[in-house]
């Protein structure tokens, strides 16, 4: 009788989560809960990550905004983009009428940058991170929406980020 209480208290605690694919060596794996038609909930890293890497690079912000993107830009180049060194200035980019902010030239693993654009509602953001020789080009797809995420809405997973090395 315990055996199949147990059974049943698993099942139904598996098939009331909500994403339909196990990480290997989860638990849900492990009982091939996707083989059985349950389903599995992703854990809340899964859903920040999903959420960053759906983020556009590409995106506009109103005039009233733009002061507090361009800063949350400068924030996040200074105290995310150098590799572990404690706060770097960025580099300002002028290009016309263009106007960026790119990594202190003390990152190493991953550059960063943010352009923006002038058009009549506001300005035209463009964000980008390229790996160095140490980086890998996925976590910079991830660090790029990261960045976006944060200019644009003021949302930064911060465990998301590459870990320093040291």
């Amino acid at each position: 009788m315990h055996r199949i209480c147990f059974a049943l208290v698993s099942v139904v605690t598996l098939s009331a989560c909500s994403v339909d694919r196990a990480q290997p060596g989860s638990i849900a794996d492990v009982v091939q809960a996707s083989a059985h038609g349950l389903e599995v909930e992703a854990t809340p890293e899964d859903q920040a990550r999903e959420e960053v890497l759906a983020m556009p690079t590409d995106f506009d912000i109103t005039l009233e905004q733009d002061r507090f993107a361009w800063e949350r830009a400068r924030f996040f180049l200074e105290n995310y983009s150098t590799d572990g060194v404690e706060h770097g200035n960025p580099v300002v980019k002028v290009v016309g009428t263009r106007r960026g902010l790119g990594s202190p030239p003390t990152a190493s693993s991953y550059s960063y940058e943010v352009f923006k654009d002038f058009y009549a509602g506001g300005y035209r953001y463009s964000v980008r991170c390229v790996p160095g020789p140490q980086g890998e080009s996925r976590q910079a797809m991830l660090n790029a929406g990261n960045f976006a995420r944060f200019i644009r809405d003021g949302k930064l997973e911060v465990s998301l980020l590459p870990r320093t090395q040291g």
